[in-house]
């Protein structure tokens, strides 16, 4: 049997590199876009994260604001309960003046017409 020159061979194990090569560079070329996506996604991710960051920190804010305005709200209605409270009981102690007064009047009263009859009857008798 004769052998051959070998070509054939050659061609076979020449076609198999360029294969080879051609799958590598496939392969890198496949690598090289997972490695990108995987760096968009991150950055996605990144951005998303840090919206949503910002997001919880602006809620933050808006919830810290009203809590402060309720605290103010509760504040106001305290002195304004309090002012209620003081006029309340400036109009009980004006009363109670007004009572005093007009007690001690109707006391003169009183005295004053007993005199007055004391008078009269000293007079007449």
């Amino acid at each position: 049997m004769a052998r051959g020159s070998g070509f054939r061979t050659v061609i076979k194990i020449a076609r198999a590199i360029d294969r080879a090569n051609k799958n590598q560079a496939r392969e890198g070329e496949r690598q090289r876009k997972a490695n990108i996506r995987e760096a968009e996604r991150q950055h996605k991710e990144h951005v998303r994260e840090a919206a949503r960051q910002q997001k919880e920190n602006e809620r933050q804010l808006l919830q810290q604001q009203r809590e402060a305005l309720v605290q103010a709200r509760e504040h106001k209605k305290l002195e304004i309960q309090k002012e209620k409270k003081r006029i309340e009981d400036e109009k009980i102690a004006l009363k109670k003046t007004i009572e005093k007064a007009k007690s001690a009047f109707d006391k003169r009263c009183v005295q004053r017409t007993k005199l007055r009859e004391k008078i009269v009857n000293q007079i007449i008798l």
